[in-house]
């Protein structure tokens, strides 16, 4: 349903239960969804919510995630007689909202949608990779946004170390190469990065496979970053639900870029 929550109150700033249904039927509809049924033309809704079409587990499903927005914060009911009392028949769409509303798929409290998304994007996903961000996830729905942003660092590091690899075999200069092995090796992460960031510069053919490179990888450093310094850094600990959603928003082209890269290299030794 959060896809398709998300889509429904993209175009509209506040609704009450009526007209948030009537708007995500209206993308359910396009899905072909069962038990979605237009209603006659003199009909006082757009849809049919009788029980002869509308089954009980769709109306569940509507409440559910009209619940879900409202635990997140991204609605929030009316002012009836401020400050004494809310309506609880209406409902505005918050600035949370409206950024959550403005994002992209997949959504990364849908466990099972952003994985299959995921896949999708990279069938041959590390195993290791997966479990990171498939327990990332389910921290991210748990609200455990620490543990969340740590996860995806950590499948982001892993990610980094494996197109390290591919990589130095791709190197034609010995030095460079034995240089990179080093810092490879060595676990400097840092300087790792740099030091990969500068050779993937210089790749400029073909260039369905570099073209923004850069900007996916850095994606991936960003990621790092926040579980490193952001995370867990007893002088900082601290993240933000909207940086580690954009860090998951972000992952899945980045991850297909980092192996589309990496099987590149692979298939290229000695090129660059």
């Amino acid at each position: 349903m959060l896809p398709f929550a998300r889509t429904a109150i993209r175009g509209t700033s506040n609704f009450d239960l009526k007209q948030f249904s009537e708007c995500l039927f209206s993308e359910l509809e396009k899905a072909n969804v069962p038990g979605v049924v237009r209603e006659s033309p003199q009909g006082v809704y757009k849809y049919n919510f009788s029980d002869l079409h509308c089954p009980n587990k769709l109306k569940y499903g509507v409440i559910e995630v009209f619940c879900h927005l409202l635990h997140r914060g991204f609605i929030a009911p009316e002012a009836q007689t401020f400050p004494v009392a809310l309506n609880y028949s209406r409902y505005w769409k918050t600035a949370r909202g409206e950024s959550w509303a403005a994002g992209g798929d997949p959504v990364p409290e849908d466990v099972a949608g952003y994985m299959h998304h995921l896949t999708s994007l990279v069938p041959s996903i590390d195993p290791v990779i997966r479990q990171y961000v498939q327990e990332g996830l389910g921290s991210f729905a748990r609200e455990m946004y620490f543990s969340a942003a740590v996860m995806l660092g950590a499948a982001s590091e892993k990610e980094i170390y494996l197109l390290g690899g591919s990589l130095a075999g791709a190197l034609k200069d010995t030095g460079a190469r034995t240089q990179f092995t080093n810092q490879l090796n060595g676990r400097s992460l840092y300087s790792l990065l740099m030091s990969m960031g500068k050779h993937l510069a210089m790749c400029k053919v073909p260039r369905a496979i570099f073209d923004g490179a850069q900007n996916h990888l850095t994606s991936l450093f960003e990621s790092i970053r926040v579980q490193r310094n952001d995370a867990v850094h007893p002088n900082t600990a601290n993240v933000f639900p909207e940086t580690v959603r954009l860090s998951y928003d972000a992952f899945p082209p980045a991850l297909q870029k980092a192996e589309s890269l990496r099987k590149w290299f692979d298939e290229n030794p000695l090129s660059i």
